[in-house]
């Protein structure tokens, strides 16, 4: 086992499903994750035991699968706080409390999946066939995380008075994911994306964009930024993220309802267009923030495509 790498996944894993149960239940949860040790069926079986009621998902293209043991009584009081923001005091769930929990476990496990893979620098991948088992069966988890799981022990407690202890689950195979220099991280809160800011210089560009009659003179050097620019930073301009855009007929957009699809044109590994008041100024990849989507900026595009993109 590598227990670097297994340490990462496990603390990556809890962070996001953490930041995911904060939100949803108005809550401030903290969590203390202990060894991850490997765990073979014989151990599943003991922990199924003692943690009965199971959270699990399969992350696609398989790279492995992700699980949350809990106690009944604690994954009673989640239910209650999810649908009526007041806990439980029930020590069983019944079938309202397992639907309840498997909105919960959806977006909690992959909030932590997406947390790895922001900070592994990979493709977010989404999580499926998602299920809430109670009681849950050991056999069905070793099929799903493999031969080679990993078990994690961890508490956690949020006020007024919610505390427990749970177990957190992954494939071996998330092992391999994890990068070099992630290895070394002895938080665990993500690595923050580099930020990327204009010089005045790249401002005043933006701003002379904004004159749809501007022209671009080939060879020509750097344009000052002019003394006085302090005085336009505090004006506020519309800011747009475009996935893509289509063309459509009247007749197809009257006929759009619930769970109509419609395709942009817009691969999924091409960077999105960030627009300002209507003027693309720069390209980016889709990043998640705090549980909020958020653009990391890659290109600052020309004065040249600026003006192109208004024609």
């Amino acid at each position: 086992m590598n227990a670097p790498a297994a340490k990462v996944i496990s603390e990556g894993l809890l962070k996001g499903a953490f930041d995911l149960f904060d939100a949803m239940l108005s809550l401030s949860f903290s969590h203390e994750t202990g060894e991850v040790k490997p765990a073979d069926a014989a151990a599943l079986e003991e922990l199924v035991s003692a943690f009965p009621v199971v959270l699990r998902g399969k992350i696609q293209n398989d790279l492995g699968a992700v699980a949350l043991l809990m106690r009944p009584g604690d994954a009673a009081r989640i239910a209650a706080l999810a649908v009526d923001g007041e806990p439980s005091e029930k020590e069983a769930l019944d079938d309202d409390d397992r639907a309840a929990l498997l909105e919960v476990a959806s977006p909690a496990l992959g909030s932590g999946v997406t947390n790895l893979m922001e900070r592994f620098g990979r493709n977010v991948e989404q999580l499926e066939d998602v299920q809430v088992d109670s009681p849950g069966d050991a056999a069905a988890l070793v099929e799903l995380l493999g031969e080679g799981a990993r078990a994690a022990n961890f508490t956690f407690k949020a006020d007024p008075g919610f505390d427990g202890e749970a177990v957190v689950l992954f494939s071996e195979s998330l092992e391999t994911l994890v990068p070099e220099d992630a290895l070394g991280e002895e938080t665990t809160e993500p690595p923050p994306a580099e930020e990327a800011t204009l010089t005045d210089a790249e401002m005043t560009d933006i701003l002379s964009g904004f004159d749809a009659g501007a022209q671009e003179t080939p060879g020509a050097g750097e344009t000052p930024a002019p003394d006085n620019l302090d005085m336009v930073l505090d004006i506020g301009l519309v800011a747009t993220a475009r996935l893509g855009r289509v063309d459509l007929p009247l007749g197809e957009i009257l006929n759009l309802g619930p769970g109509s699809i419609i395709e942009v044109g817009h691969m999924v590994d091409e960077p999105v267009e960030l627009l300002v008041n209507g003027k693309l100024i720069a390209r980016g990849d889709v990043v998640v923030v705090d549980e909020k989507f958020g653009i990391r900026i890659t290109e600052i595009v020309s004065q040249r495509e600026r003006i192109e993109s208004m024609q």
